[in-house]
């Protein structure tokens, strides 16, 4: 789905509030990463920081800093569980984010304490699209202005 000229892949769940996208993996752990909104407000991302791995994650609670041009944003779990893994590459060379925020530029895995009642509170579909809509609103997204836009001609 497209809103506001950014894309938001309808195989995946997301968290607005956190601006971030959720999937659920085979081994039923949960794959998160920054989406392209996030992308386009944080602008281009310098570093991003997580937590060990290992890490209990409380829902709403830090799960690292994404660092950019001239501020630093704690980057908050829409769920609990224990941090598998961060992407290594991403902590190497943090462009990835804005590069291909859907796919090589995943920010962590997480065990989900409780994958079944977090995965009733994320939203997929018309529903995200309408989510995401509303926070651009609210936020005076404007698509236009390349001070906040980082991702113009990226398909990501």
């Amino acid at each position: 789905m497209n809103v506001n000229g950014l894309e938001f892949p309808d195989d995946l769940l997301y968290a607005a509030e956190h601006n971030l996208w959720l999937r659920e993996e085979p081994d039923g752990s949960v794959t998160l990463g920054l989406t392209a909104y996030g992308c386009a407000l944080y602008g281009q991302i310098f570093a991003f920081t997580p937590k060990r791995d290992n890490a209990h994650i409380e829902c709403d609670r830090s799960f690292g800093v994404v660092e950019f041009a001239k501020a630093a944003s704690s980057a908050r779990s829409p769920l609990a569980g224990i941090m598998l893994a961060s992407n290594h590459n991403v902590v190497r060379n943090p462009a990835l984010i804005n590069k291909d925020c859907y796919a090589s530029g995943w920010l962590i895995r997480i065990k989900p304490d409780d994958w079944p009642a977090t995965q009733a509170r994320l939203l997929s579909g018309q529903a995200a699209a309408e989510a995401f809509a509303e926070r651009m609103r609210l936020d005076d997204y404007n698509p236009q202005d390349d001070g906040v836009q980082a991702l113009r001609g990226n398909p990501h």
